[in-house]
């Protein structure tokens, strides 16, 4: 077994320390400043046991009274130190020892996720479906309550006269109502004069809460035209002129009109049950 000479060593913290030749002593000297950079003995002697320089050598607890050496296999060594950023192996790994560990994540190139590209998809979707129905809906509730306006100049002339007649009535307006009408009208219904007519268009208004009418089909009959309207109101009073709770209602009516002079204008009047 090499056993190493007395003398002083470099104990690993920049200090000489004398070897006894069995152990390390209290003994503690500070080297020279303008020391030569040559390697020193315990350099010498720690490449003599086979420790190279791969590594920052494990330096023992100076206060520790650590084993020398050559000290015998089996006596108690000190734990081992390392310099700074050693992961703890002087000699490094094996040659062609894959790198693994946090090291590995680390340094792996990380894969990009394309999972954004599917949601910008669903996003661009999801607005168009938007869009699109914040414009169809508008159209289709204004296609709904507008109806039916006629397909030529004709029926267009006669839905004109129907309306016209429903705001004579609420209006109380006797020159409109004898405008829209033919004489055989108004002489079958009893409004042969505009005070009888002006009576009655007061009870009306009088009986009915917001009253509309809404043109639902209008056809050309040989040569008659049909107007067909949905119209709906709140009623306020009953048949018989007493008050009532408010009570909404809808009736159709069917309106005959006929051409006179060159005008359309209503000639008949009938209502659903």
């Amino acid at each position: 077994m090499t056993t190493t000479p007395p003398g002083w060593y470099d104990d690993g913290h920049d200090a000489l320390r004398w070897w006894d030749g069995q152990q390390w002593t209290e003994h503690v000297a500070q080297p020279d400043a303008e020391s030569s950079p040559a390697p020193t003995e315990a350099e010498i002697v720690a490449d003599q046991l086979g420790f190279g320089q791969e590594g920052a050598p494990a330096q023992a607890d100076p206060l520790a009274q650590p084993g020398g050496p050559g000290q015998p296999e089996g006596a108690a060594q000190p734990a081992p130190q390392y310099a700074p950023g050693d992961p703890g192996n002087p000699h490094g790994a094996y040659p062609g020892a894959p790198a693994g560990g946090a090291f590995a994540a680390a340094t792996e190139p990380r894969k990009r996720s394309k999972l954004w590209i599917v949601w910008v998809v669903l996003g661009v979707v999801l607005l168009g479906i938007v869009i699109a129905a914040a414009v169809l809906i508008p159209l289709l509730m204004l296609s709904a309550t507008a109806g039916s306006t006629g397909d030529t100049d004709d029926e267009r002339a006669a839905v004109s006269a129907v309306e016209l007649y429903d705001d004579a009535w609420q209006d109380g307006d006797c020159d409109a109502f004898t405008a829209v009408t033919t004489e055989n009208f108004r002489a079958e219904y009893g409004f042969t004069d505009c005070p009888t007519f002006e009576a009655d268009a007061e009870g009306f208004d009088a009986s009915f809460d917001d009253y509309e009418v809404r043109v639902t089909d209008v056809e050309t009959q040989a040569d008659e035209i049909a107007v067909t309207t949905q119209e709906t109101y709140t009623a306020v009073i009953d048949e018989n002129g007493d008050p009532i709770d408010p009570a909404p209602g809808s009736t159709v009516y069917h309106y005959t009109l006929v051409a006179t002079d060159g005008t359309w204008l209503i000639d008949d009047l009938y209502y659903d049950e």
